[in-house]
């Protein structure tokens, strides 16, 4: 397998060919900070252009009824950019907590590896393995935009289940929808791509230090969600 011969080709095989991807990330860490730049980037373009696009007193309408029962303190705060800094916010501040967690959790499971990879490597192939984000950030655009804007900003990012199920804030499995990722199976694969390349680990090994992080949190909150 040859490696990846630039930071863009890099990239483009995130998508092509995730094992030269990582080869070439094992050789030039320093590219990983490419993929996580243009993840914290994206949320500002499509916040920015959902803001410019929705009917926002169409909008506070719909959200008013909601937060009135789920939040009224919000209320407050319900103008378009104070909204659309939450959200950009959220996003980033998601994308980045995602990317140290994968980082500290694929650190810790391959320590049994002969061969040791740094935090910082590994928080490099984080960027890479949620890096699809960006195909989901344009896919909501243009929702968005084919819809005109008359899109509730919940249901909004595709990237998330809700963006499917567009469940209201007034329903408990709302927020759980919202965090839940629907290219949830890419990441996994994407993960499996990473430890595979990265160690010596079996395939079934490395499939399983790959999905069960997201398996485990998202089993936990759902439980969570039925239980309480």
């Amino acid at each position: 397998m040859t490696p990846s011969s630039n930071p863009l080709i890099m990239l483009v095989d995130i998508f092509r060919s995730p094992s030269a991807c990582f080869l070439a990330l094992y050789q030039r860490g320093a590219w990983g900070w490419q993929p996580y730049v243009f993840l914290i980037l994206s949320p500002f373009l499509f916040w920015g252009a959902y803001f410019d696009i929705v009917n926002f007193a169409w909008l506070k309408e719909g959200l008013s009824a909601q937060l009135a029962a789920t939040n009224p303190k919000q209320l407050e705060l319900l103008d378009a950019n104070t909204l659309m800094a939450s959200e950009i916010i959220s996003d980033v501040a998601g994308r980045t907590l995602t990317i140290l967690m994968l980082a500290f959790w694929f650190n810790l499971a391959t320590k049994p590896s002969q061969h040791q990879h740094g935090f910082w490597r590994w928080f490099a192939a984080g960027a890479v393995i949620t890096f699809p984000a960006i195909i989901g950030d344009l896919a909501s655009y243009v929702s968005v935009l084919l819809k005109h804007g008359q899109v509730m900003v919940y249901a909004a990012d595709l990237n998330s289940l809700n963006g499917l199920l567009k469940l209201p804030l007034t329903n408990e499995w709302s927020q759980f929808a919202s965090s839940f990722p629907l290219l949830l199976p890419w990441y996994i694969a994407l993960g499996y791509a990473a430890v595979g390349t990265w160690t010596e680990f079996e395939r079934g090994q490395a499939l399983v230090i790959s999905a069960l992080p997201w398996l485990a949190y998202y089993a936990i909150w759902a439980l969570y969600i039925l239980i309480f």
